[in-house]
């Protein structure tokens, strides 16, 4: 038996005798996530000023690794070899079978590229409609609730 299945089993059993379950809190995002994260808007809000064409969410990040801002947030949070390992300069080998876009050529913005996409919450819709001018989301979906009554008859 899994680890979900003895939970939700010991959760029935203690409500079947009528003790009380309370629910655990979701866990708060780090302080790391966060400083990552953030790197992000002010780079969009440079590309979407500047008018860049075919604009991806790939190119804002490729443009953020190379902030002063997103190295100054490196140096809070990693520090020895970890923090080496963001400036590697080897060359990156891909594995070909797996990987289609081979454009980031060093380990260490490799390993950049990939800690901004792990952490970023933003996609390119929100970044958009925080930062353009004008700029309406295409599909905005309104979710009408149906209400029933408890004792209705029907």
């Amino acid at each position: 038996m899994d680890t979900a299945k003895k939970i939700a089993t010991s959760i029935a059993f203690l409500k079947k005798h009528g003790h009380k379950v309370s629910k655990t809190k979701k866990k708060l995002r780090s302080y790391k996530a966060v400083a990552v994260a953030s790197t992000v808007a002010p780079v969009a809000k440079a590309m979407f000023d500047a008018k860049t064409k075919n604009l991806t969410l790939r190119k804002i990040f490729l443009k953020t690794i190379k902030t002063k801002y997103f190295n100054d947030v490196l140096d809070e949070y990693y520090t020895g070899a970890a923090r080496e390992a963001f400036d590697n300069i080897e060359w990156k080998q891909y594995n070909i079978s797996k990987t289609l876009i081979q454009d980031i050529s060093r380990v260490g913005k490799f390993k950049r590229f990939k800690l901004v996409e792990r952490y970023c919450i933003w996609n390119l819709e929100a970044l958009r409609a925080m930062f353009e001018d004008g700029y309406n989301p295409k599909k905005v979906t309104v979710r009408k609730r149906k209400y029933k009554k408890a004792n209705s008859r029907k």
